[in-house]
């Protein structure tokens, strides 16, 4: 028969006590108890826990918040947009890049800052700001 450590025979019957297999035999695990007096000390202080614990009920409260939080999103009544702006949009891009590689012309600085002018007119087209904060937004308790 091996020597089994406290560690283990606590481990064992914390295992036992939750409905699981200890991992070792019963017959082992008591006659380690038995001779051992920390494990015996340890195994009384677990059962005055778990006493303690039994005797209290878990509050546990069901509460459905998704009606609250819900009401206070405030609804979008936006026009929904068609696909054709942004065809429009990338079909513009398409064609600039299509003259970006010709090697033959120059269309200067302007010409460069196109795609700049392009990507503002496509977050007015679909009326949001990336880039905006929501003072709105409220951090309640």
């Amino acid at each position: 028969m091996e020597k089994l450590s406290c560690e283990s025979v606590l481990m064992a019957q914390m295992a036992a006590a939750d409905g699981e297999e200890p991992g070792f035999s019963r017959e082992h695990l008591a006659a380690h108890i038995a001779g051992c007096v920390n494990c015996q000390h340890e195994l009384k202080r677990l059962q005055a826990l778990d006493q303690v614990l039994a005797g209290h009920a878990l509050s546990e409260r069901r509460v459905d918040l998704w009606p609250a939080i819900e009401n206070r999103i405030p609804r979008r009544t936006s026009a929904v947009l068609g696909w054709q702006p942004f065809a429009l949009i990338g079909l513009l891009l398409v064609i600039y890049k299509v003259l970006e590689l010709l090697p033959e012309r120059d269309f200067g600085l302007v010409f460069k800052l196109v795609p700049l002018i392009i990507i503002p007119l496509l977050f007015l087209l679909i009326k949001e700001n990336p880039f905006r904060i929501n003072p709105e937004l409220v951090v309640e308790r």
